[in-house]
C-alpha cells in the first residue's frame, strides 16, 4: 500500500513548527510534523520566555503585537506547566539620558494601541526595590508574560495532534522535493506543500537562506522568591540585538513561577557550538549586577548556551519560496520566536489554506530578501 500523501509536511519542532503544526490542522490540512530528534530540543528549550511586543521596526511591531493578541487568546486553555503569567515587563533606564528612549518607545506603543505607561525614579524603586537606588525611571508594559517556552513547545505540538496532525521524531530530512521530503532512512513522504520551521538549522536543507546561528548564553538562580517580580530588560536592549552587532550584552531578568530567575542575554556570532563560555557568564552576570546590585547574594544554579535563528534585517522570513510556491518558510525568528510562534502559525495557515492575511504580508514575504533561494 502506498503511504499516505499529507496536505502539509512541516519540517521542525520547535515553538515555530509546533504553531505552523497546530494552526495548519486547525484549518483541516492533514499535516505531519518531522522532527530530526524531539519536540524543543533545541533552541526552543534553552530559551528566557518572554511574550511582548517588540518596536525594533515597524514589521516587528505589527507581528509581536498580532502575537500577543494571538496568545491572550489561547490563554484560557493553557496548562500549568506552561507557566503563562502576566507579569508586566520593565524596560530600564540606566541613565538620564535613556528616558528619551523610554518615551520614544511608550508614543510608539500607544499609537499600536499597547498599554505602555512611563514610570519616574521612585516608582520604579516602590515597584522593584531590589533595582540599583536611582536609576531615572522605567517603560511599565503591564501585559507583558512570562512562559515556559519548551512546555509552550510541546503543548503546541500536542493540540496540533490532537487536531489530527502526526508527529514523528527521530526522523531526519535530508532534502526537499517538488512533492515530497527525502528522509535519512531513504525513504520520502509525500505532500502538497512544506513548511520549513527548522530554525538556525534551515540553511542545511536550503542553503542560500541567509541565516546564521547567534549564541546566547543563559544563567539560571537557585530560588529566591520576591527578589524580581516583573521581567526587567534595559531600554537599550533592542539596539543589542541588532544583526550587525557581532558580540553584545544586555541585562534582561526574568522571574519564574519555582522562584527562580533567567538571566540574560547575550549576542555572538561564532558558528554552532554551543558549549558554555565562562568569560562569556562573568559578564553576563556583571553586566546584571549593574542594575542589581545585590544579585551576588543568589547563588546561580547552572548556565548553558543555545543558537537563534538569525537573519539579515531583524525581521522573520514567512512565505512561499518565489518560484517555488509548495515550499513555506517560517525562518529567521531570532530572538522574538517566542512571542512571534504563534503569529507565523496562523500566517502560514492562511497562506496554505488560501485565505487573507490577518496582517499585511509583504514586510515578511521571502521576496523581500532580493536573492534566489533555491
Amino acid at each position: 500500500m502506498p503511504e499516505r500523501r499529507f496536505d502539509v509536511v512541516v519540517v521542525g519542532a520547535g515553538i515555530i513548527g509546533g504553531a505552523c503544526a497546530m494552526e495548519l490542522a486547525g484549518v483541516g490540512k492533514s499535516v505531519l510534523i518531522l522532527e530530526a530528534v524531539d519536540v524543543a530540543s533545541d533552541t526552543s528549550c534553552r530559551a528566557m520566555g518572554h511574550v511582548g511586543v517588540y518596536d525594533d521596526s515597524p514589521a516587528q511591531l505589527t507581528l509581536t503585537r498580532f502575537a500577543c493578541q494571538l496568545w491572550a487568546e489561547l490563554a484560557p486553555e493553557l496548562p500549568s506547566e506552561v507557566e503563562f503569567v502576566r507579569r508586566g515587563a520593565l524596560w530600564v533606564a540606566r541613565e538620564a539620558s535613556e528616558m528619551e528612549e523610554v518615551e520614544r518607545k511608550r508614543a510608539i506603543y500607544s499609537a499600536a494601541g499597547v498599554d505602555a505607561r512611563v514610570v519616574d525614579s521612585g516608582t520604579l524603586s516602590q515597584m522593584e526595590p531590589n533595582l540599583t537606588p536611582g536609576l531615572p525611571g522605567a517603560l511599565y508594559v503591564p501585559g507583558d508574560v512570562v512562559l515556559d517556552a519548551a512546555e509552550a513547545t510541546r503543548y503546541l505540538v500536542r493540540k496540533a495532534q490532537a487536531l489530527g496532525a502526526e508527529l514523528r521524531t527521530r526522523t531526519a530530512v535530508t532534502a526537499l522535493g517538488k512533492d515530497a521530503v527525502d528522509l535519512a532512512d531513504g525513504s520520502s513522504v509525500r505532500c502538497e506543500r512544506v513548511v520549513l520551521a527548522t530554525g538556525w538549522q534551515a540553511p542545511r536543507l536550503l542553503p542560500s537562506l541567509p541565516i546564521r546561528p547567534r549564541k546566547g548564553h543563559i544563567a539560571l538562580t537557585v530560588p529566591r522568591p520576591g527578589f524580581v517580580r516583573h521581567q526587567l530588560s534595559e531600554v537599550g536592549y533592542v539596539r543589542g540585538a541588532q544583526p550587525e552587532n557581532t558580540e553584545s550584552i544586555t541585562f534582561s531578568f526574568q522571574p519564574r513561577t519555582n522562584g527562580r530567575y533567567l538571566i540574560g542575554a547575550t549576542r555572538q556570532y561564532v558558528g554552532d557550538w554551543t558549549e558554555v563560555d565562562p568569560l562569556v557568564i562573568e559578564r553576563l552576570l556583571a553586566r546584571a549586577k549593574e542594575f542589581l546590585p545585590t544579585l551576588d547574594q543568589i547563588e546561580i544554579e547552572r548556565t548553558w548556551a543555545g543558537l537563534r535563528p538569525a537573519g539579515p534585517d531583524a525581521v522573520p522570513i514567512i512565505g512561499p519560496v518565489p518560484g517555488n510556491p509548495r515550499l513555506v518558510l517560517a525562518a529567521a525568528h531570532e530572538g522574538i520566536g517566542i512571542t512571534t510562534s504563534i503569529a507565523t502559525g496562523r500566517l502560514v495557515a492562511e497562506i496554505v489554506d488560501g485565505r487573507p492575511p490577518s496582517i499585511p504580508l509583504g514586510p515578511y514575504l521571502p521576496e523581500r530578501l532580493g536573492i534566489p533561494l533555491s
